[in-house]
């Protein structure tokens, strides 16, 4: 009984919803920074894409990954920027010790990840307590840059790599059900359709008092058959494709998790595009070169400069993308799935050839709910990255005053 573009499968309290995504090899940061004010900042053009949006964000500016500065656990950019971002606890040795490059190839995360903190919250609320998406994301199984999720050391989550395998596990029995639901309310119409025909037939033989309240109860019936018109598609099954070009997939699996919480089969997802020191070769803006070769290329170098800035203003349009897709779907208050939503945007190192851990360049799309002001730019001075993920995590309902390596995490971010 839901107007188009509304879940059918609402609660009666409107959940709140968590999506992390990652990317790797940093950013450009006078391209991605703005700049201004808290509230009358300027988007830099690695965000432009963004513009449409700028009001449901929150960028940070001056948040330290300081778990992997102080106590990182390898030697290796990659893995330890990848083990820590999501989890802000030291990375691990595994059996096979210290190889190439100071690789950790069988090593681990420290702990688990912000997403899987939070599924466990949700733990039997819906049929999946959090669901992995990728996007060129088929890296060694455990090796720790090619995951930056874990339910717990050397536990990684694995991402579905495809949106015709997300299609298999998760919507294919969806199908079924939203047939069903369909039947269901042509055989209502039907006879709603026939009381409406009685009800017609009926009022010429009545005075004008009782018209009035035949006309009144006509119309309470006619509203029905209006409701029941209106196509319940936010939580239809998407089509399958079996589509895997990088620039495509990416936004077949983006239109997948907006399904899955809009009929709240999770409440928990992570996208995870490629892996830490992603080797994408983005073709279709014209580069020849790996993202990961050009993000070591000197500041000096303007052709990398510009094509890592590139890349950088690509993935603000795919997070856009996402942000488009969940606004489009109406709440059961007439607020938006975005509303609900916390999207967390973060990235495995700062910048790619000097492999920093300083001022990350994480940002927060929707708001959980009104947990906190969008439309900001926060200058931290230095905060660790453990702060916002428990003020993310409090958003959310979780009763939690830390989060990675306590000594690491001063509590929530005040003000946010």
């Amino acid at each position: 009984m839901l107007r188009p573009g509304r879940s059918i499968a609402q609660p009666s309290t409107i959940p709140k919803r968590l999506i992390v995504c990652f990317r790797s090899n940093g950013v450009v940061p006078e391209r991605w920074f703005p700049s201004g004010g808290e509230t009358d900042f300027t988007l830099a053009s690695s965000m432009e894409p963004l513009a449409p949006f700028r009001n449901d964000l929150v960028i940070f500016d001056g948040l330290d990954m300081t778990s992997a500065v102080e106590r990182p656990g390898g030697g290796n950019g990659h893995d330890v920027g990848t083990g820590h971002v999501c989890t802000a606890t030291a990375i691990v040795q595994g059996p096979s010790g210290v190889g190439e490059f100071g690789h950790l190839w069988d090593g681990s995360a420290g702990g688990a990840s912000i997403d899987q903190v939070a599924a466990r919250h949700f733990e039997g609320a819906t049929p999946y307590s959090s669901l992995a998406f990728g996007v060129g994301a088929e890296g060694i199984r455990q090796a720790i840059p090619s995951r930056p999720f874990w339910r717990a050391p050397f536990e990684p989550v694995i991402p579905m790599h495809s949106a015709s395998q997300a299609f298999d596990r998760v919507f294919a029995p969806l199908a079924g059900t939203v047939s069903e639901q369909a039947a269901r309310a042509a055989r209502r119409r039907r006879v709603l359709d026939g009381a409406s025909a009685d009800l017609t037939r009926l009022r010429g033989r009545l005075g004008a008092e009782d018209r009035r309240r035949l006309d009144a109860h006509a119309e309470s019936i006619a509203d029905i058959a209006r409701r029941l018109d209106e196509v319940p598609d936010a939580c239809a099954a998407p089509p399958r494709d079996d589509r895997t070009s990088y620039e495509v997939l990416g936004r077949l699996q983006m239109d997948l998790i907006t399904r899955a919480l809009a009929c709240d089969l999770t409440r928990v997802v992570t996208l995870q595009w490629s892996t830490g020191q992603s080797g994408t070769r983005f073709r279709w803006l014209g580069h020849d070169d790996y993202h990961h070769g050009l993000s070591h290329e000197g500041d000096t170098n303007t052709t990398a400069v510009n094509q890592l800035a590139d890349i950088d203003r690509w993935y603000s349009g795919e997070l856009a993308y996402l942000l488009e897709q969940l606004a489009s779907v109406e709440e059961g208050d007439g607020s938006r799935l975005l509303d609900h939503t916390a999207v967390l945007f973060v990235n495995e190192i700062g910048k790619g050839n000097t492999h920093t851990r300083r001022r990350m360049p994480f940002l927060l799309a929707g708001s959980a709910g009104g947990a906190w002001r969008t439309g900001r730019h926060l200058q931290l001075g230095g905060r660790p990255h453990g702060d916002l993920y428990v003020s993310v995590l409090r958003a959310l309902g979780l009763d939690v005053t830390t989060f990675g390596d306590p000594e690491f995490c001063n509590g929530p971010l005040v003000g946010l």
